[in-house]
């Protein structure tokens, strides 16, 4: 029963494993079949014998054959699997047939009845249904047709594989050639990166030299199916042919074809390096600056107030590249895929420092970017408001008096409130609001009238007051600026001033000498003056400290305080000793109470290590002050100095009484000196100096711009006309190098953004910057277009770009140059060149009276003096209008450029040049060569009259030239060595001086100190400009510490006690939480405040150098490694450096050379970050080194020529010997030559 059941299974299990044998044979069939047509291919193509490649393939193919046997047969050989399709195909059977089977493992054990059933059911199954039908007739026939059918198609494939043969003619020359010579070609099948050049060569081994091919063709098949034939040509001698391919763009296959040979075919593949295509920066301010979020496409830099969060998104040309921003201290922020932008990489960072990030990508086949790209984030501190005191002063008023106060403020975003905090005898602080809510960049006013009548004032009494601003802080909170504190001391309403006898032996008092009447009034005043230091020094720790955690000199700064307060009660002491008035003795209790108090409040505070006891302390110690008023003396005993000193700040009382002694009248003569304002005249310069900076580089944009919108039009045309694919793939060469440049110029406009934004910039120039903003995003939006070679638009925008570059240009020019300058300086340039003009045509009319023979040659010159005398009577005619117009123009702002204009006009027309010139045509024509010579002289000495008046307006407008050129020779001088310097480290084997170096010394070229004459010989008197300046007090110029006295606005960086200004106007905001440069040192003596003002002014006068015309910082950085000028920091101060030098020269010709030499820096400075790679020194020799050496020598030449030094012997012109006296010449240097 068993063996029954298994033989109907059997049957079932033998047509699956037929059908399964004819489908893996189809498939091994015809996977074979396709094989061989391959293998026909490459036989055809590789001149290979197709009986070898048949059979191999024979035997693979039986192989696989008798695989697919053996596996058909081991297939379906477990009886339940079967089982399993039979039970699918008949689910009547309800899996009896499985439970039959199962039955039938053990069968030693008889059937049961149930079993029995089991088993006649199924087999009575079997019987009426056909188990075979679970493999149906039809698929079965199928498969069998599937599998006769490829092995049919298999058989045909290898039969003409058996059969297949190379051409005849492909044979014969492969037999003639490969036993012969043998062609090896290079590079092969390589890869290469997208973009590159590709240079394809073969090589011939074996033949001789006259039999190898001179030519071959390259066929090159790009993946997109265009074919591109090359011609190869052999090179010289070499046995080798090559062909060049100038841009791989896509992947390629290429093969080398001769007359009777060719290659086999290889394969060139494109890869590319992770790169950054663009970065966009998206900035979101904080609330408090009220500025909405923008986002600044294609830019590396940007400027935000600290507190912005920027997001830098890159967008990469391979998305599944990965990235990281690294900054310079090595610390690295990971970039992520940016949900808002696919393709791109987004990193957020919050801003409080000035960042520079490097990106570094990397691929998934491990390639990282060949120029990772700096982005730089710099920070713009949110400054506290800039509180400048209008009306603020130490004074001295009557009880009745109403003393005026007035404060100037300005924010970057704007003002919550200001107002004004005062302190009256013994009553509490008053907070006073000026005004609230000033707006962004908006700069206030505010005043205020203190009453003392309604103040209820008595004399001796003391108020002091501060004004504040509020604003909001970095953090988000609220900040406060307070100025510094202020005195106004209640005097007696009568005080009494008599003239003094003058001391003796001509001794000089220091600027006026008050003898008291009592020597204990003497004491007490110079413990005022002490005390008040004190008060000052308290206040100076209070503001700095603020709010915030005590500084690391708060404890030595409270020691200090403490110490001087102690000293001040010592001298109370002192005076309480000589004094027995009882209402002197009750004012010195009351005085010693309070410093008592204000000593307990220091020493609690130092104890402590906390700033609050402080705001006490300053009361008990401003009531100390008070109360010393009280013992001053009321009569006063003054003499006139014969020789003005200059006043410290210790003596603030006697400043105060300034205005009752000069109404004294003395009998001796006052000496009285104006002290320049040097800090000031500093502060001026170098705001002339930023607008000339930002002027040059507006100059160059605009002319940058305008150059490539001509090339952009030109390129425009030739793409419409281009007819062939060569030509268009020419244009768009040329179009990727024009967008490279305007990505160049998008760069530096940002550059230029940067530094409009800066601090000490953003008043002056906010307006231009956001003008600026304006035009960077149409050179933006050129840039883009250029990125998809749309030409027509990216002229479009280029062209508003130009525009308006040109209308900022212009409106610095005016800043820069004044409004009159340029037309003035036009002028002066138009009557120069009359002047020559006029001197030529007497030299031309010279010759037409040495040429008295007539002809043709002597006709010619006389038309051409015509011609010139008619052009110089327009041209002159043109002048005098443009002087007429200037003058109307300049009536009201430059009376005295008016005047001269004016005066030099009617002289002109007094002098009739005009009529001159018109008669010397006149006679000239009509022969009468004698008059016209008279003619012409008289005009050209009116010419020459107004040039000379020109020049001298020109001058009281633009300066004596000279001292310009002086800076820019001393300029050129540092930029030249430190160029030098640099080549010579590159290039050690550079030893000795260049022959330009040798040729400029032997000429005696300038050097720092001042022009040298030729020869060598230093010139031995000083210029106009020179001597000018020796006598002006020996004003430093920028660059130059400043040795005088003058005080500064006081501010935070002031030692606590240190004096601070006295006049009206002096005063400034300060910065809360600010440390300061130095402790609180000059507490005590007379003059202390004095030193210290002077050591700080000379302190701080470096940090606003740095930036100055050969400033000492900008030397240092350029002779370091770092600081090098083309490959180091230095570059950016080294362009500036000559741009002032551009700016400093007037001569077009010096201008064009200097921007010449900044040009080709430039480029040289571009390609050196581009690539990584040092600068070839020879050619930087060439092209920047010795054409700054030459620009150096003009300006040396062009200085000499304009000094006032006329016995200089230097040339005038190098004009050629005339020829009438060549002979002479001549015969007069061989008679020099001979020793005769």
């Amino acid at each position: 029963m068993h063996d029954k059941l298994l033989n109907r299974i059997n049957a079932v299990t033998r047509r699956l494993r037929a059908v399964r044998r004819w489908q893996l044979g189809a498939i091994v069939a015809f996977t074979g079949a396709l094989i061989g047509i391959a293998l026909l291919s490459y036989a055809e193509s590789h001149q290979r014998s197709g009986t070898e490649l048949a059979l191999g393939l024979l035997i693979g193919t039986g192989i696989l054959f008798i695989i697919v046997a053996l596996l058909a047969r081991s297939s379906y050989r477990n009886p339940r699997q079967v089982a399993s399709q039979i039970e699918s195909r008949y689910p009547d059977l309800d899996q009896r047939l499985l439970t039959a089977l199962s039955q039938t493992e053990d069968k030693q054990q008889p059937l049961g009845y149930l079993q029995q059933r089991v088993f006649k059911e199924v087999r009575d199954h079997a019987r009426s249904h056909a188990w075979g039908d679970v493999v149906p007739e039809r698929r079965l026939k199928w498969s069998r047709i599937l599998g006769i059918g490829a092995t049919g198609i298999w058989a045909v494939v290898l039969g003409l594989l058996m059969t297949s043969h190379p051409a005849q003619q492909s044979q014969a020359v492969a037999s003639r050639i490969e036993p012969v010579w043998k062609v090896v070609v290079e590079p092969g099948n390589t890869e290469v990166e997208r973009g590159s050049s590709l240079v394809i060569t073969a090589r011939f081994s074996g033949l001789k030299t006259d039999t190898v091919p001179s030519e071959a063709e390259l066929i090159c098949t790009a993946a997109d199916g265009s074919e591109r034939r090359i011609a190869m040509k052999r090179n010289l001698a070499d046995p080798v042919v090559g062909g060049f391919l100038a841009s791989v763009d896509q992947e390629l296959t290429y093969q080398i074809e001769g007359v009777d040979w060719q290659s086999e075919r290889y394969q060139v593949d494109v890869f590319e390096f992770p790169a950054v295509v663009r970065s966009d920066a998206y900035l979101d301010y904080p609330e408090y600056t009220g500025l909405a979020d923008k986002r600044v496409e294609d830019t590396v830099r940007v400027s935000a107030v600290e507190g912005t969060r920027v997001k830098w998104i890159c967008f990469v040309n391979k998305p599944e590249s990965r990235g990281e921003l690294v900054a310079k201290d090595g610390e690295r922020i990971t970039l992520h895929s940016d949900a808002d932008n696919p393709g791109a990489l987004s990193a957020e960072i919050d801003l409080q420092e000035t960042e520079r990030f490097t990106v570094k990508l990397i691929d998934n086949e491990g390639r990282e970017n060949k120029h990772p790209p700096e982005l730089i984030a710099r920070v713009l501190a949110n400054r506290p408001p800039d509180l400048k005191l209008a009306v603020a002063r130490d004074v001295s008023v009557s009880p009745l008096e109403e003393l005026p106060i007035a404060a100037e403020v300005r924010d970057d975003f704007g003002v919550t409130q200001i107002g004004l905090t005062y302190l009256f005898a013994d009553q509490p602080p008053q907070d006073v609001t000026l005004a609230e809510s000033i707006g962004r960049g908006e700069k206030k006013q505010v005043d205020h009238l203190v009453e003392f009548e309604r103040l209820g004032a008595e004399p001796d009494q003391l108020l002091s007051y501060h004004f504040w601003a509020d604003d909001i802080g970095p953090d988000g909170q609220p900040r406060r600026t307070q100025s510094d504190l202020y005195f106004a001391e209640v005097r007696p309403f009568e005080e009494i001033y008599r003239e003094g006898e003058p001391p003796p032996g001509g001794q000089s008092p220091q600027s006026q000498q008050a003898s008291q009447s009592s020597q204990n009034a003497e004491q007490a005043q110079e413990l005022a003056e002490l005390q008040k230091e004190i008060i000052n020094a308290t206040w100076t720790v209070v503001r700095r400290e603020g709010n915030n955690p005590p500084t690391k000199d708060f404890s030595s700064d409270v020691l200090l305080l403490m110490e001087s307060q102690a000293q001040a009660i010592e001298m109370l002491e002192d005076l309480a000793e000589t004094i027995q008035d009882p209402q002197s003795e009750g004012f010195v209790d009351l005085v010693r109470k309070h410093m008592q108090t204000a000593m307990a409040k220091l020493t609690a505070a130092e104890a402590d290590d906390v700033p609050e006891p402080l705001a006490p302390a300053m009361v008990a110690e401003q009531a100390a002050y008070g109360a010393l008023l009280n013992l001053r003396s009321r009569e006063f005993e003054v003499v006139q100095s014969q020789q003005q000193q200059q006043q410290s700040s210790s003596s603030s009382s006697a400043q105060q009484r300034q205005q009752q002694l000069d109404e004294l009248e003395l009998e001796q003569d006052e000496n009285r000196y104006e002290t320049q304002q040097q800090a000031q005249e500093t502060q001026v310069q170098e705001e002339q100096r930023e607008v000339r900076q930002v002027l040059n580089r507006l100059r160059e944009l605009a002319r940058r711009q305008e150059d490539l919108n001509k090339q952009l039009a030109q390129l425009q045309s030739a793409l419409e006309q281009a007819d062939t694919e060569q030509e268009r793939e020419e244009v768009e060469r040329q179009l990727k190098r024009l967008r490279e440049q305007q990505q160049d110029l998008l760069r530096e406009t940002d550059e230029l953004a940067e530094r409009m934004q800066q601090p000490e910039n953003q008043e002056t120039m906010q307006e231009a910057s956001e003008k600026l903003e304006q035009t960077r995003e149409n050179v933006r939006q050129a840039a883009e277009a250029l990125q998809q070679s749309d030409a027509a638009e990216a002229l479009t925008s280029g062209k508003r770009a130009e525009r308006e570059f040109e209308e900022m240009r212009d409106e610095f020019r005016q800043r820069a140059a004044g409004e009159f300058n340029d037309s003035v300086r036009e002028m002066r340039n138009e009557a120069q060149e009359l002047s020559q003009q006029q001197e030529q045509l007497a030299e031309q009319m010279q010759e037409v009276d040495q040429n008295d023979q007539p002809g043709l040659r002597s006709g010619d010159i006389r038309e051409q003096i015509l011609d010139t005398l008619e052009d110089q009577e327009e041209r002159l005619g043109e002048l005098l209008q443009q002087m007429q117009e200037t003058v109307e123009e300049a009536e009201l702002a430059e009376p005295l450029l008016a005047q001269k204009l004016y005066d030099s006009y009617r002289r002109t027309k007094q002098r009739q040049i005009e009529e001159r010139l018109q008669g010397t045509s006149e006679l000239l024509d009509r022969g009468f060569d004698p008059q016209a010579r008279e003619f012409q002289r008289e005009a050209g000495e009116g010419i020459e009259e107004l040039r000379k008046d020109l020049e001298d307006a020109a001058e009281s407008v633009l300066g004596d030239e000279t001292e310009a050129l002086q800076r820019a020779l001393g300029e050129l001088e540092r930029l030249s060595e430190s160029l030098d310097e640099e080549i010579d480290q590159s290039t050690p084997d550079r030893s000795g001086p260049t022959d330009a170096q040798q040729q400029d010394q032997q000429n005696g070229q300038p050097s720092d100190d001042g022009a040298t004459q030729p020869g060598g010989e230093p010139s031995g008197q000083p210029s106009e400009a020179g001597q000018r300046q020796a006598t002006a007090g020996q004003q430093p110029q920028p660059g130059e510490a400043s040795d005088s006295g003058e005080r500064q606005p006081p501010g935070d960086n002031q030692p606590p006690g240190q004096a601070r200004g006295q006049e009206q106007g002096q005063g400034s905001g300060q910065t809360p939480g600010d440390p300061a440069e130095t402790s609180p040192a000059a507490q005590r003596g007379n003059g202390g405040g004095s030193e210290n003002r002077s050591q700080g002014e000379n302190e701080a006068r470096p940090n606003s150098e740095g930036r100055g015309e050969g400033g000492a910082l900008s030397q240092y950085a350029a002779n370091t490694p770092g600081g090098s000028p083309l490959t180091g920091d230095g570059f950016q101060d080294w362009s500036d450096r000559l741009r002032d030098v551009e700016e400093m020269v007037d001569d077009p010709e010096l201008r064009s050379q200097a921007a010449r030499i900044r040009d080709r820096a430039r480029e040289v400075r571009l390609d050196f970050r581009r690539h990584s790679q040092e600068p070839q020194w020879s050619t930087v020799e060439k092209m920047i080194a010795e054409p700054l050496r030459e620009l150096k020598r003009d300006v040396a030449e062009e200085l000499v020529r304009r000094s006032a030094e006329k016995h200089a012997p230097v040339p005038i012109d190098r004009d050629p010997v005339p020829a009438e006296f060549t002979e002479a010449v001549r015969q007069y240097y061989e008679s020099l030559g001979s020793g005769n």
